[in-house]
């Protein structure tokens, strides 16, 4: 799983494109109005991960986001791709799916 993986999310109507780098049990990454940051586990083809997506004060984007909000989610891997999805603590109806595809 370490590297930098393109991330394509989808959340509702709500769609977008970013970068993520997994290192070491760890999450980095952001896209034009969010940033990324929270920690990953992968048992076999499974992938866990907790994100927090916190609103980028500088995009020029109009914010989506007022407040951080911590994901939960859960997957698998196979080869160069993962797809996980999830909701936000207490939210089970704001489903968001993310499909990552390693970098080279």
């Amino acid at each position: 799983m370490e590297g930098i993986w393109y991330a394509h999310f989808t959340s509702g109507e709500v769609k977008g494109d970013g970068m993520a780098v997994l290192r070491d049990g760890l999450i980095e990454g952001g896209d034009p109005a969010h940033t990324y940051s929270g920690s990953y586990q992968e048992e076999g083809s499974n992938l866990y991960a907790n994100v927090r997506v916190s609103p980028y004060a500088r995009s020029s984007l109009p914010a989506d986001l007022t407040h951080p909000i911590t994901y939960f989610l859960r997957g698998s891997v196979s080869g160069d791709s993962a797809r996980v999805s999830g909701h936000p603590d207490n939210r089970p109806e704001a489903l968001v799916t993310v499909e990552l595809h390693k970098g080279e």
